[in-house]
């Protein structure tokens, strides 16, 4: 018999033991010293018996217990099983990706088996966390000296744009004219990008805010940030939003066209926008009320509902309009202040008038 580790799992210690995490089936178990050795003997295909060969009879009975059990276990696969046959369709599917991307995925996949909580059953659950962990501020404010913006009109005259004749007129630009972006257009943009909505403007007691992009849950954990190179009436620089309070608050000094394009993958065209808005999300927001793997799929979504409006709103501005998630996130992280165990980089949305 020829066998070897599995290739759906990972290893870790927790509390002085080996863990196997077996996240394509969602299993973790301890494992233990002798089997944890015993695996590294089997990196590839491994015949059996000419490893236990040179041991002592009663050493070889042990050691293929402990073989047996981790091949029921799933721990090691057996070449020619099934098992076998279905992780060459796993690696087929995903090694280009690499094992990080596998894992992510398959461990915040749901299997048929997964419990779901009924409504009521979730808000009496959210009634009870309330008492012993307050929810965080959906909104975030830095202190300090703000910019306030002009407000968005209750009939903005590109919202008079067909609904319809701006999704078909919306594209990717990247190509700007020379002219900058205007404070009115920053303002209105980031209103209905990051404000409360006008229609609903209420946080509830969880800390859900009724926004014109959905998110899960109500979280919003998507927050925006903008990196202003020539905009009329803001000097240039780093700034944060506050959606609350509508106003822009300083951050840091502005970057160079090609500090802009470093942390964008090197994208030029990234760099020669008047105005970029990055994206990050506040994890705990939406960790608060889903604390399950799967809510980070949310967050991702998140911010995907949140640029598609970006898009929509700059279209109907007549501005031209890009996103892009190929970015350096620890550098984008150093301009921002973020702790990236809290705070995750998604994306950048890049503005700039047509050019003619």
């Amino acid at each position: 018999m020829r066998a070897k580790v599995a290739e759906h799992a990972t290893l870790f210690y927790e509390n002085g033991a080996v863990v196997w995490d077996d996240y394509l089936h969602h299993r973790q178990f301890a494992i233990s010293e002798t089997a944890e050795l015993l695996c590294r003997k089997f990196s590839t295909f491994t015949e059996v018996d000419d490893l236990l060969a040179p041991l002592g009879e009663e050493d070889r009975a042990v050691l293929r217990r402990v073989l047996d059990e981790l091949v029921e276990a799933g721990v090691l696969i057996v070449e020619g099983s099934p098992e076998h046959d279905a992780e060459r369709a796993l690696l087929d599917a995903w090694s280009t990706w690499g094992a990080s991307a596998r894992h992510f995925h398959f461990a915040s996949r749901t299997l048929g088996d997964a419990e779901y909580q009924a409504a009521d059953e979730h808000d009496a659950a959210l009634e009870v966390k309330l008492g012993e962990q307050p929810p965080p501020p959906p909104f975030r404010a830095l202190g300090g000296d703000a910019v306030a913006l002009p407000v968005l009109p209750d009939r903005p005259s590109w919202g008079e744009s067909a609904v319809l004749d701006v999704l078909l007129a919306r594209r990717t630009t990247r190509e700007f004219g020379s002219d900058g972006v205007s404070l009115e257009q920053v303002g209105e943009l980031l209103a209905v990008l990051g404000g409360p909505s006008p229609v609903r403007p209420r946080i509830g007691r969880t800390g859900t805010v009724f926004k014109t992009s959905p998110s899960g849950g109500g979280r919003h954990p998507v927050e925006l940030y903008a990196h202003v190179r020539s905009v009329d009436g803001l000097d240039a620089g780093w700034y944060h939003y506050d959606g609350l309070r509508h106003v822009l608050e300083p951050l840091g000094p502005a970057w160079t066209p090609e500090q802009i394009a470093e942390a964008a993958g090197d994208q030029e065209w990234v760099g020669e926008a008047p105005l970029v808005l990055a994206y990050t999300a506040v994890l705990e927001r939406t960790r608060w009320r889903y604390d399950t793997s799967r809510a980070y799929r949310v967050v991702q979504m998140d911010v995907g509902h949140l640029s598609q409006t970006a898009y929509l709103v700059a279209t109907a501005m007549g501005l031209g309009v890009g996103f892009t998630a190929a970015l350096r996130d620890e550098l984008v992280e150093r301009a921002l202040g973020c702790d990236a165990y809290h705070e995750a980089v998604l994306g950048m949305t890049v503005v700039g008038p047509l050019r003619q």
